[in-house]
């Protein structure tokens, strides 16, 4: 839209917006775009805002609507007229402008009947159809029904939560119910104060139905106080002086559930291990065995092959007689699970005081890395270097394990190992001669 002066072109805004020497219909019809602004300069400043001329809306044929007085040409113009087709025309709006105040609230009160501010007409494009009352705004029965339903939904968000802090600290991490069982526990705290609250504000809290015209986005002082009395009228309709039962149930749900923010607090001061680690599930003589439950025996490995091995507790039985139980569970894995490497004759290089910890070039490590406790199991047989997956942490067999390269800082914890009578391999001393695992469990 053009906004320039001259021939063929609207005069400025003060020269009075109707029919003038030399004005055209097409002129009027280009003035029309302008949805209805008086010609008078003063008028069009103040009918300046797109929120104040949607206020005064015309139909696609330039006339007012809704009984604005005012058409598309400006208020001399007579409201239908019409010299050619409309330019930029504004649709009719679906609120009824010429009611004042702007706003229309229906209102579901405590005694069940939608009670309207002013007067509305059910048809037409402005009118408000009345939403019948609820079987809770009229019957004390099904509010007293809808009162223990939402109560009940907040005695299942505790018992969600309560659910969630034992099974955390008294469930088997290790077991397969575990994550469901907490899943499930925290999907029944949160889920069910959810839905109590849903509830609460479909069934028991007042329903309003509200149009309101488009104003300016600045509130006078007695809108802000009109806004503050209905923010505390609000809080009234929650009905929580109304009703003490939801009130107590809501209260031991939101205190509840504040116990999910502590519990993650606890467990990372509780993921340490502190000395945990220190003592594995080696013991002396236990035998070594594959996670098949298969016993190994001096010459089970070829030179350069690696075995993953577990401990094999032996167990007395009643008639005298030794048995070896295998121990391949998953906390035996955690913290037992050890590399059996078979060296060439001659290349090992044991360290002061392991001189007898291995047997014809058999050498045994612990797989937990030293880095961050992921499992060593990439082996070269031509550098003799075992290397980490996760990190790229390398460590030298022929030199007890030693880590060197990659963020792992000490070596492999070393497993004394020998051969008994019958051939087959077993923990010489027991238990490794350092704690396993990433070296910052150390200081924990």
């Amino acid at each position: 839209m053009s906004d320039q002066t001259g021939p063929g072109t609207p005069g400025p805004a003060g020269s009075g917006g109707g029919d003038q020497p030399g004005d055209s219909a097409q002129e009027r019809v280009h003035y029309a775009g302008y949805q209805g602004e008086p010609a008078d300069k003063s008028d069009q400043d103040s009918m300046s805002s797109i929120f104040k001329r949607a206020k005064h809306p015309v139909d696609t044929s330039g006339a007012a609507v809704g009984g604005s007085g005012i058409s598309a040409g400006g208020p001399d113009v007579p409201a239908g007229t019409s010299d050619g087709p409309e330019v930029l025309g504004t649709p009719p709006h679906q609120t009824d402008s010429t009611r004042d105040p702007e706003t229309t609230v229906m209102r579901t009160g405590d005694a069940g009947v939608a009670q309207p501010t002013y007067g509305t007409h059910a048809g037409g494009g402005g009118g408000v159809t009345v939403r019948p009352p609820r079987a809770e705004d009229v019957d004390r029965r099904a509010e007293r029904r809808a009162e223990r339903l939402i109560a009940c939904w907040f005695l299942i968000s505790v018992v969600g939560t309560v659910g969630f802090v034992i099974t955390n600290f008294v469930g088997d991490k290790h077991q397969a119910y575990y994550t469901p069982c907490l899943g499930s526990a925290l999907g029944l705290a949160v889920g069910g104060l959810g839905i109590g609250m849903i509830l609460w504000a479909k069934r028991l809290m007042p329903h309003e139905q509200a149009v309101q015209e488009r104003h300016e986005f600045t509130s006078a002082k007695e809108e802000i106080a009109v806004t503050e009395a209905e923010i505390t009228a609000g809080f009234a309709d929650t009905g929580l002086a109304r009703f003490p039962l939801l009130r107590r149930t809501l209260l031991g749900a939101g205190t509840v559930l504040g116990g999910l923010i502590v519990v993650p607090l606890l467990n990372l001061t509780n993921s340490k291990p502190g000395k945990k680690l220190d003592h594995t599930s080696w013991v002396k003589g236990a035998r070594l065995v594959t996670e098949d439950g298969r016993l190994v025996k001096l010459g089970d490995i070829s030179i350069g092959g690696i075995e993953t091995v577990f401990p094999a507790i032996p167990v007395t039985e009643s008639d005298g007689t030794t048995t070896y139980k295998p121990k391949t569970d998953v906390h035996t894995k955690a913290d037992s699970t050890t590399i059996l490497i078979r060296l060439p004759p001659g290349v090992d290089r044991p360290r002061k005081g392991r001189e007898n910890w291995s047997v014809d070039g058999h050498v045994a490590y612990s797989k937990i890395c030293s880095h961050a406790g992921c499992p060593v199991s990439l082996y070269e047989q031509q550098t003799h270097h075992l290397l980490c997956p996760c990190h790229q942490s390398v460590f030298d067999v022929l030199d007890g394990c030693r880590a060197i390269f990659g963020p792992a800082s000490r070596s492999l914890p070393q497993l004394a190992i020998a051969v008994d009578d019958d051939g087959f391999l077993y923990a010489r001393n027991g238990d490794y001669d350092e704690p396993v695992g990433a070296a910052f469990w150390e200081r924990s």
